[in-house]
Formats: structure tokens, C-alpha cells, sequence
């Protein structure tokens, strides 16, 4: 189906590891969020990839309490 007004997205897409560093947690964290439905991704083949801009609105509508955005300083809290 052609839509004449609709032109593919060309969003970067990020990988598990960078949403993972991003966010302050791991990537088996990542995939596990993205199974459930908890986090907005997309399955490429056997890859889950994120788009940056669906991330960001995740982390605005309530994700903070869950994540800890990504600091150079050590915090002590540990992420499993």
C-alpha cells in the first residue's frame, strides 16, 4: 500500500548496549524490558533496536522511577 503524504521514518536506531549505558542498566535488562513491552522497541531480525525520540518519551512518562540515567560518578546502586 503506497500513502502519498507518508514518507518512511529515518530515525536512528539505537542499539540494546547504548540504551543500556544510557539508561544506567544492563542489556539483559534492555531485552528484557523490550519482551514485556515495557520499553517502545523494535525487532530487527534477532536484535531489538530503540528509537531515541520514543526512549526519551518513555524515561518523561514515568520510567525515571525504574532507571537511573547515566552519570561518570559511581553512585553505589547496583542494576540487575
Amino acid at each position: 500500500m503506497n500513502f502519498p503524504n507518508s514518507a518512511p521514518r529515518r530515525d536512528p536506531l539505537l542499539s540494546t548496549a547504548a540504551v543500556a549505558r544510557w539508561l544506567g542498566v544492563s542489556a539483559r535488562t534492555v531485552c528484557f524490558w523490550a519482551e514485556c513491552g515495557e520499553i517502545p522497541a523494535i525487532k530487527v531480525g534477532r536484535q531489538w533496536r530503540f528509537r531515541e525520540e520514543e526512549v526519551k518519551r518513555w524515561m518523561e512518562n514515568g520510567a525515571q522511577g525504574r532507571v537511573a540515567p547515566f552519570s561518570s560518578g559511581k553512585t553505589g546502586r547496583h542494576h540487575y
